[in-house]
């Protein structure tokens, strides 16, 4: 009994030699073989509250990782963007057109073109310059102003063609021409004076030059007459008015007579046509005197209101030495920034046999519509601020806004400007409408096609 179980024993404890590669496979067997692991595992989501465990999966995220990601996120939505502009994504907002039996797949593109091009034309029309020439047929032209030759010029409105309005002074100097009339708006809303000085300093002759206040300009007068010693116009004008004429240009605020060898010319404001000369001079003569008075009383009121008036009173005796003065046989031009109404011209030619009004001006200068500043191909201007126009002022007939009509006896030149309307201030620019400036002949000889008709 004792021999058999050492037999069992002996034979249970002795190990079988290939125990251990057995073992070894039973082992191998937990993980399984190459073929049965799966090509993508799921992470194990960390329990809640498992700190420790965000932690070291943070840790184990390489930043180079976040990077790479994002980076492809950039990529795909610059080349979504090009897929939306180019019409060539299946997703595109933009899909393919056809025209004339082809397709275009890269139209907005084609598009965003076709306005960078017009933008750039458009700036370059702005920045150029067009002078218009044409003669003006005035009857009984005395013989010393045959051929004379007048610049027009009007809403410049503060801008500048060129350095230093080097453009600009290019091509007026370049011209024949014996007056400049400035019709306004020169300065514009924006009240910086500095590019109508640059054109006065850069002329060969600006004492040639005449100007007027437009609607868009400050002043002409200030609100607070200045407590300065000096001359009238140094205490009430404005200071860009001021400093134009220092530079040498005459500013027109009362008829001027310019002797021309034997003859004369006569420049005027339109808005003294219609202005009966005797009560006027009589109405400013007894303001002044009261607000003299007023002034030696010690009333504080005169004395701020009393230059302007004075002022006024001045310009009235100007008005009635022209009116008394002015014959017939002279030649009158009077100046305007916006085209008159034609009935106040008519009122003036009813004044041709009244020796209390301004003998009615030959010619009208005028400005202000800027040729449309907006043009429409086939159709011409689209708007001028004119209620008094048919429609409203709507798509304008060409010969109202620019260039030369007549009004019973006197002729009407409007200058085509060169910049935008301050009216308009929806129009900031022009519009296949090159900046205009005006040069007229003033002659005593009638068109040919006048002639013929005749």
């Amino acid at each position: 009994m004792p021999d058999t179980d050492k037999k069992k024993r002996r034979k249970v404890n002795v190990p079988r030699p290939d125990a251990d590669a057995e073992a070894a496979r039973d082992e191998s067997s937990l993980y399984g073989d190459e073929g049965d692991i799966p090509l993508r595992r799921k992470k194990a989501k960390p329990k809640k509250g498992d700190a420790g465990a965000k932690k070291a999966d943070r840790a184990k995220a390489p930043k180079s990782k976040a990077r790479a990601k994002k980076a492809v996120r950039r990529r795909k939505g610059y080349r979504s963007l090009f897929e939306l502009m180019s019409a060539t994504g299946s997703d595109s907002l933009f899909k393919p057109i056809r025209l004339f039996g082809r397709e275009i797949r890269f139209w907005p593109l084609f598009l965003a073109g076709i306005i960078a091009l017009l933008a750039v034309g458009v700036m370059l029309n702005n920045s150029n310059l067009t002078v218009v020439e044409n003669t003006v047929t005035i009857v009984g032209l005395p013989e010393a102003l045959e051929g004379c030759r007048v610049v027009v010029m009007s809403d410049m409105n503060g801008r500048r063609f060129g350095d230093a309005q080097s453009l600009l002074l290019r091509t007026v100097n370049a011209l024949n021409y014996d007056y400049i009339f400035c019709l306004g708006d020169m300065v514009g809303r924006g009240g910086d004076p500095q590019p109508f000085y640059e054109f006065l300093e850069g002329l060969k002759r600006p004492e040639r030059v005449y100007f007027i206040c437009g609607d868009s300009d400050p002043g002409p007068y200030v609100e607070t007459p200045r407590q300065i010693t000096g001359t009238l116009s140094q205490i009430v004008l404005e200071d860009w008015i001021l400093g134009a004429i220092e530079r040498g240009a005459n500013y027109v605020d009362a008829p001027v007579r310019l002797p021309v060898k034997d003859a004369n010319l006569w420049v005027s404001p339109v808005t003294m046509l219609n202005l009966e000369t005797v009560s006027t001079v009589e109405y400013w003569k007894a303001q002044t005197e009261q607000e003299e008075d007023g002034v030696i009383s010690g009333v504080s009121a005169d004395y701020n209101t009393l230059p302007m008036t004075d002022y006024r009173y001045q310009l009235m005796q100007k008005l009635y030495d022209a009116e008394i003065n002015m014959a017939t046989t002279d030649l009158h031009i009077a100046l305007s920034h916006e085209p008159p109404a034609e009935d106040f011209i008519y009122t003036s030619e009813s004044h041709k046999v009244d020796d209390r009004y301004l003998l009615p001006p030959e010619l009208i200068l005028a400005g202000h519509y800027c040729n449309g500043v907006w043009r429409l191909p086939f159709l011409g201007a689209l708007y001028v601020p004119d209620k008094t126009l048919p429609r409203g002022g709507w798509f304008p007939a060409q010969s109202a806004i620019c260039g030369l009509s007549g009004v019973d006896e006197t002729q009407v030149y409007i200058t085509g400007g060169m910049s935008n309307n301050g009216a308009v201030p929806l129009m900031p620019f022009r519009l296949f409408n090159s900046p205009q400036i005006s040069v007229l002949t003033l002659t005593s000889t009638l068109p040919e096609n006048m002639l013929e008709a005749g």
